[in-house]
């Protein structure tokens, strides 16, 4: 049945902030709303979210959910207790790894797999890399270890076995085997989870999946009960990390795939604002209280990719965008290291205490004290000043002057002025890096700041960088929130095939992707998606036979995929990447993927945010601490501002979810979708 689109709320929860917009598609209505996160449940800050838009939650047709349980879970190390059972002589995989180090000199580096060796099992099986069956299972072995894991305490058991990618078999009747025994349906297999070579990545991914599973089933399950009650009973639609949707009910069986949730809905939204504003190529940055993410965006089409670390000797292999994280947020701590040098982040004061200038017991300084201190920051812009949370400036002023301003024998303005140039190198370096790597010109580059914290610092990223240019979009503070409401419902598939294209067997081929698609169709129109809306995309990763890694190489949909086609979709595709070909070599198909998504909920969110039409908007001044004084800026309500209008810096652009600073020597001017470009006047 196709849901009702009326009235959709997307949501995003981040460590420091929840953000939420409500847009009403039938009249065109657009509301929004940032409230403070509530760490010990983030399921509170949605419903004091949803009551900031002045909503009830049973006039909601769909909500759409972006959330960082699972990342911070798998970070802070608090996900399930889990127990692995694993081909005899392969239990320590997850710690010998790929045999590298946390500091690549020095013989020191500590590394904790998620899974203890005392819960990690060995039984006796063995498929070969052909599907030979090498040993047979001893199923009396699998039970008794399962048995031996479950007295122990574990929650969830991981069950990898050697090249069950080939074949599944001896894995699922384990499965089958422990249902017997284990007390709940946490049970989860590699062949179904990651079925492709890499006995270490795929291991590592299941763990993962395993272990922020129940996390996210409570944490789903408290949600639903809370908006339930409050009269919501439509569908809740969870972020993935590609950007994509899915329904909360699927969440746990696709749980990996939700780690990075928050990051990819912001890159889904810069990706529409970007085309909105015809601009090809963007570094989306999102600087909230925690972190700056950020994704290059060339040629509207966002950097992917198909392995991510979330942490040392932690790798997850699943489709998602690529978005790299530097410590660097509102709520960074700023400090005086051991050698008199000051640092900022990436350790945060998050949520709880938050800043010191919040009030709330914070006493170290933060990269928000800065900004308040410098004049950057107003009080009646206080996100959760209704809840008695506000900007203390003396508050400010003494976390600034007793950690950083007297031992450096600094001001206290030098020195908040200090912690901002410190963030802004950090950050634009850190961007500089992403684009280099890649081969690109920073100058051929925007930068998209959007995030609470993004607008003030743009400018300086945007120096440090040498882009010629930042957008700030219509509602940067609540910017992935809509992004939540650009996805589309997805499904990605991936199954080993290693073949060579010239033996290659078409028909195999055909049978992978449609047994894909068939799947796939299912899930989706299980989910509300007409079957005539579901796109399917097919791809596949490819290598030169001898390459240890390959590309990942998307098919033309209209495409007959015969060895002439494959050969010339890899070499252009291995061409752009690394601008040569190695003539005389054999091209390997080693994993065939497949994805397929519905319509977005949403296709722009321009149409909802109108500009006005009064000519010349009321204006006012304040001092802003910049480069060493106090400078007279223009001081306006950002939503105020016509199409065409010219901002000249310095100047505070002012909105409920973020405020934006133009410095001096740069101009914005406003553009027809609502963003404003900024670029150097002199």
């Amino acid at each position: 049945m196709e849901r009702n689109l009326a009235h959709i709320v997307g949501v995003d929860i981040g460590g420091t902030n929840t953000d939420l917009v409500y847009v009403d598609t039938v009249t065109g209505e657009l509301r929004t709303a940032k409230v403070p996160t509530t760490s010990h449940d983030q399921a509170f800050g949605l419903m004091n979210g949803i009551e900031a838009l002045g909503l009830n939650a049973k006039d909601i047709t769909l909500i759409t959910h972006g959330t960082t349980v699972a990342t911070n879970a798998t970070i802070e190390r608090k996900g399930a207790k889990c127990g692995l059972l694993t081909t005899r002589g392969f239990r320590d995989v997850l710690e010998l790894r790929r045999r590298d180090r946390p500091k690549t000199y020095g013989l020191i580096g500590e590394f904790t797999p998620l899974i203890e060796r005392r819960y990690r099992m060995e039984v006796d099986e063995r498929i070969g890399a052909d599907g030979e069956v090498i040993a047979e299972l001893n199923e009396a072995e699998v039970v008794s270890q399962a048995e031996r894991l479950r007295d122990l305490g574990c929650e969830v058991l991981v069950i990898s076995f050697m090249h069950s990618y080939v074949d599944a078999r001896h894995e699922q009747r384990a499965r089958e085997l422990v249902k017997q025994v284990w007390p709940n349906d946490y049970i989860v297999i590699s062949s179904d989870v990651l079925p492709v070579m890499r006995e270490f990545e795929r291991t590592s991914t299941t763990v993962i999946a395993g272990y922020v599973r129940p996390l996210l089933e409570r944490y789903l399950s408290s949600l639903t009960d809370k908006l339930s009650a409050s009269g919501y009973h439509e569908d809740l639609l969870v972020v993935q990390s590609n950007g994509g949707l899915v329904s909360a009910p699927m969440v746990p069986q696709f749980a990996a795939n939700t780690i990075l949730s928050g990051p990819a809905a912001g890159v889904t939204a810069a990706v529409s604002i970007a085309k909105t504003a015809g601009l090809q190529n963007v570094v989306s940055c999102d600087m909230g209280g925690t972190s700056l993410d950020i994704c290059v965006i060339n040629g509207l089409v966002p950097a992917g990719t198909h392995q991510q670390h979330l942490d040392f000797g932690m790798p997850l292999c699943v489709p998602m965008i690529d978005v790299h994280a530097i410590g660097s947020g509102g709520g960074s701590i700023a400090r005086i290291d051991s050698t008199g040098i000051l640092q900022v982040g990436p350790q945060s004061a998050g949520a709880d205490p938050g800043p010191a200038c919040f009030g709330k017991g914070g006493t170290q300084p933060t990269v928000t004290d800065a900004k308040l201190v410098l004049g950057m920051l107003g009080k009646s812009l206080a996100i959760g000043k209704n809840t008695g949370l506000g900007f203390n400036l003396d508050l400010a002023r003494a976390a600034i002057a007793d950690a950083i301003a007297g031992p450096l024998g600094l001001s206290v303005e030098d020195a908040a002025e200090a912690i901002l140039k410190v963030t802004g190198a950090q950050m634009g370096a850190y961007i500089r890096k992403k684009l280099f790597e890649r081969g690109l010109d920073p100058r051929d580059f925007s930068i998209l700041a959007f995030g609470g914290a993004g607008p003030l610092h743009a400018n300086r990223i945007m120096r440090e960088t040498g882009c010629e240019r930042m957008v700030i979009p219509p509602y940067p503070g609540i910017t992935s929130a809509m992004g939540c409401l650009l996805g589309s419902l997805r499904h990605d598939f991936i199954q080993a095939f290693n073949q060579a294209i010239p033996a290659l067997d078409v028909r195999s081929l055909g049978a992978v992707y449609g047994e894909h698609i068939e799947k796939g169709s299912e899930l989706l129109i299980h989910e509300g998606v007409p079957k005539d809306k579901i796109t399917p995309v097919l791809g596949a990763d490819m290598c030169y036979l001898g390459q240890t890694h390959s590309i990942y190489v998307e098919f033309d949909p209209n495409a007959e995929l015969s060895q002439a086609y494959l050969q010339r979709a890899f070499e252009e595709a291995y061409h752009r990447q690394y601008s040569q070909l190695l003539d005389g070599y054999e091209v390997l198909l080693v994993n065939l993927r497949t994805s397929l998504m519905g319509d977005p909920a949403v296709d722009d969110m321009s149409k909802f945010h109108k500009l006005p039409t009064t000519p010349t908007p009321a204006s006012d001044t304040c001092l802003v601490y910049f480069n060493g004084k106090p400078q007279s800026t223009s001081v306006y309500e950002r939503h105020s501002l016509p199409f065409d209008f010219e901002i000249v810096g310095p100047a505070l652009l002012l909105q409920q979810d973020s405020t934006s600073f133009i410095e001096p020597g740069y101009c914005g001017i406003v553009q027809k979708c609502g963003s404003i470009f900024v670029e150097r006047t002199a």
